[in-house]
C-alpha cells in the first residue's frame, strides 16, 4: 500500500484529502506544521508528500528546499497544493515535482497522486 503524507495547517482540507485518498486505497499520514516534517517522513516513510505552501513554523517553500537537499528524502516526490495565484511558479522555483491549485477536483487529486506513486 502506497503511503501519502499530507502537510496542511487547515485540518478541514487535510481531512478531506485523507478521506479521498484512503477511499482510493492509500495509507495517509497527516501533519499540520512544518517543524516536525523530517521526523514524520523518517517514521512514516511516504511515497509522496502533498504540501501546502502556508505552513506554520516553516513554510512549504522552505520545507521543499530542505527535503530536496537531503539525500535521504530527495527522491520523494513533492506536490505543492495551494490557493496562491502563482502556485505553479513557486512550486517549480523551490524544487517541487508538481503542483495542484486549490480548490481542486477530486479526480485531479487522484490523477496526480497516481502519477507519482505508480
Amino acid at each position: 500500500m502506497k503511503k501519502i503524507l499530507v502537510c496542511d495547517d487547515d485540518d478541514g482540507i487535510s481531512e478531506v484529502i485523507k478521506v479521498i485518498l484512503e477511499g482510493a486505497g492509500y495509507n495517509v499520514g497527516v501533519l499540520n506544521n512544518g517543524r516536525s516534517i523530517q521526523k514524520k517522513i523518517t517514521q512514516f516513510k511516504p511515497n509522496l508528500v502533498l504540501l501546502d505552501l502556508w505552513m506554520p513554523g516553516i513554510d512549504g517553500k522552505e520545507i521543499t528546499k530542505i527535503l530536496k537537499k537531503n539525500k535521504n528524502f530527495s527522491k520523494i516526490p513533492i506536490i505543492v497544493v495551494s490557493a496562491l495565484n502563482d502556485t505553479r511558479k513557486i512550486a517549480l522555483d523551490c524544487g517541487a515535482d508538481d503542483f495542484l491549485s486549490k480548490p481542486f477536483e477530486m479526480n485531479s487529486l487522484l490523477f496526480m497522486v497516481k502519477k507519482y506513486t505508480s
